[in-house]
């Protein structure tokens, strides 16, 4: 910094508030300029504030005739700058030199006679178009052509970017009174609305999530619930649109490829046994279409035999079909209130494949020996063909139950003595009431409190038989398989005869370990068995269709169609499509609970039961609903764990995920 002698008299041009202006400058504090600005202010300026410092000094100015002479050099350096024509200054000197001083490039604009007032509105017409040249420590540098180009496209897309904001900021202020403009070219209305849905689905991880975010904060429309209102209006969403399936990409359609070679799949020509005079019998929910197992009974003279037999997808279903790579993209059949999202077409699962009545349907059979005492003494695997008898609900087989049907009778005490055996072996699960729901077509909403019914028991164990006798198979002849397996509980909360009570079994889920996927058979602490897999629903889960494979294909003498490193391949696949479907599932379940709930509940008082409690909140659970909820308590007010009470259903938001109770 030049002494104060020096200084003192001159015209700076400072940065004050990001704008450039001129100040008198009056002398020296430290190694800072006092100057006096042109609102008559008095301020000191560092030299990372002062960009050029005039060569012309001023003496013995009054205060009033410093601040006319500012008056008049701003009016001088703005008119200059807006005559100045960057581009044009550019060409004469990209290719001389890389830096010059304000002074030597205002010569060479402006001719041999410019002075402060040339330099300093250069300087200025380089701070506010940046794209030719930088002001950097008091030089002006020149952008080389590559920069330029670089440049000059940088600032095409911001202002690219600026114009949509504008048009976005129009379009989606129209749509929040529910119109549709058409001040917004099409184009630009598609691209708002399909970035609006990647925001509504996936917040700040949407690719233009920036961009919508700010076009919501200008129209003050910034709620939780703003980008599914906006879709809803658009006509883009349904009110009920479940963002899980989209978030999660599960498909829901098939292929039009998919569909046409479902249609001409024809079963693969094996030797199979013909058990189609057996008296078989399927045992499903009302509304199942897509029949995977079929069972019969026989009385032996020192036992009993259960025929346990599975449609043979695998024979119709090749691993080199589209089909199956859809289904190797599906993973399994998807239940949700809405309907299902089947893992095979219709054709195949509810027509081709599906165990109906009175239908010649290819199967593989377990044929399973029990002793009395519910032992799996004995089995034997057949490819077959069977014919079902009968279908049945289980609501009729527990009316069979009910009334001491003596076959039913003797078919459920097996069950029973099996389920017994295997939890003397060691078997720990926790089975609760399960609440179901299914949207009509009409949009009501049916739930239903579903307990574990003597029939589901029934059908349960003798599944869990048949692919217990499968791992078996498999490990005995060291057939490559994937299989399930679960360790043991953490801390076993849950004691014999306890297993109604609901607060201790939800404290028990804590300690349970979650079931894993293996290449080798491990001890299933859940079901205490050696050895377990699941071939029993080869339509409705991939990782029962891979296993039949195997089987069937050994069964046949063929050679096997997976090897290990496949089987590998398939393990990872299965274990991420059965993470993505349990979301997807325990997501839209609750959304359409908490839809229930607000229809039919909000304001009312249901039952509650106490989970955990502490002094200013508690954990309920509403048994109604299988439906844990976190509650405040207010001062002084405080329950037991255990305890049965009232709460008052205050408030529920589905699509936010909210429910709100107090204590009634």
């Amino acid at each position: 910094m030049e002494r104060e002698n020096e200084v003192a008299g001159r015209v700076a041009e400072v940065v004050q508030h990001g704008r450039p202006l001129p100040a008198f400058v009056l002398g020296t504090k430290g190694k800072r300029l006092r100057v006096l600005l042109p609102s008559g202010k008095e301020e000191t300026v560092s030299s990372g504030q002062t960009l050029i410092l005039s060569r012309h000094r001023f003496r013995d100015l009054s205060r009033n005739e410093a601040l006319k002479l500012l008056s008049e050099v701003e009016n001088r350096r703005e008119t200059l700058r807006k005559e100045i024509e960057l581009p044009t200054l550019w060409e004469l000197v990209v290719e001389e030199a890389q830096a010059f001083e304000p002074y030597e490039l205002a010569e060479i604009y402006f001719g041999p006679e410019s002075g402060d007032d040339e330099a300093a509105a250069l300087v200025r017409a380089v701070l506010e178009d940046k794209t030719y040249f930088r002001l950097r420590d008091g030089k002006i540098t020149v952008h080389s052509r590559e920069e330029v180009e670089r440049l000059q496209l940088a600032r095409r897309r911001e202002e690219e970017r600026l114009r949509r904001l504008s048009l976005g900021e129009v379009f989606f202020g129209k749509l929040l009174q529910g119109e549709l403009t058409e001040e917004v070219p099409e184009d630009l209305r598609e691209y708002f609305l399909s970035a609006l849905k990647d925001y509504c689905l996936f917040g700040d991880q949407a690719p233009k999530a920036r961009e919508i975010k700010e076009i919501l904060t200008r129209i003050k429309a910034t709620g939780p619930e703003t980008p599914f209102r906006l879709l809803v209006k658009a006509g883009v969403f349904r009110e009920d649109e479940n963002l899980e399936i989209l978030r999660f990409r599960i498909p829901v359609a098939f292929p039009e490829e998919v569909l046409a070679e479902a249609e001409d799949l024809a079963e693969k020509a094996r030797p199979r046994e013909d058990l189609s005079s057996l008296e078989t019998f399927t045992i499903d929910a009302e509304e199942t279409r897509d029949f995977d197992d079929a069972l019969h009974f026989e009385e032996l003279e020192d036992g009993f035999l259960v025929g346990v037999h599975i449609t043979d997808v695998a024979s119709v279903v090749s691993p080199d079909s589209a089909t199956f790579k859809e289904a190797l993209r599906r993973g399994l059949t998807l239940y949700l209130p809405e309907g299902p999202i089947p893992m095979l077409p219709p054709s195949l699962s509810e027509d081709k494949l599906s165990l109906r009545a009175g239908e010649i349907r290819p199967a593989v059979s377990f044929l399973l020996e029990f002793s009395p005492e519910g032992e799996l003494r004995a089995y034997r695997i057949v490819l077959s063909r069977i014919r079902v008898s009968r279908r049945l609900t289980y609501e009729e087989v527990d009316a069979f139950l009910e009334r001491g049907d003596p076959f039913w009778n003797r078919l459920y005490a097996l069950a029973r003595a099996f389920s017994e055996r295997r939890r003397q072996a060691g078997a720990f699960a926790i089975t609760l009431p399960e609440i179901v729901l299914r949207v009509e077509e009409d949009g009501q909403i049916r739930c239903e409190r579903l307990e574990f019914t003597p029939a589901r028991t029934l059908v349960a164990e003798f599944m869990i038989a048949a692919n217990f006798a499968a791992a078996q198979f498999l490990r005995e002849r060291n057939i490559p398989a994937l299989y399930r397996f679960q360790k043991e509980p953490l801390e076993r909360i849950l004691g014999e005869g306890e297993e109604e009570d609901l607060v201790k079994a939800f404290q028990q889920l804590r300690y349970l370990v979650r079931g894993e996927l293996g290449l080798s058979p491990e001890f299933h602490h859940g079901l205490g068995l050696p050895a377990y897999t699941t071939v029993t629903s080869p339509i409705r889960r991939l990782m029962d269709l891979i296993v039949q494979h195997q089987l069937t294909a050994h069964l046949a003498g063929e050679p096997l169609p997976f090897d290990e490193g496949k089987l590998r391949e398939f393990l990872l696949r299965i274990e991420e499509v059965q993470a993505a479907a349990s979301q997807v599932r325990s997501r839209t379940h609750r959304y359409w609970l908490l839809k229930y709930l607000k229809l039919h509940f909000q304001n009312r008082t249901v039952p509650a039961l106490v989970l955990e409690a502490g002094e200013r909140r508690a954990r309920v659970l509403l048994p109604d609903f299988m439906l844990p909820v976190e509650m405040s308590l207010p001062p002084g007010r405080r329950f037991k764990t255990g305890e049965e009470i009232r709460v008052k259903i205050l408030r529920v938001n589905p699509r936010l995920d909210v429910i709100r109770v107090a204590p009634a």
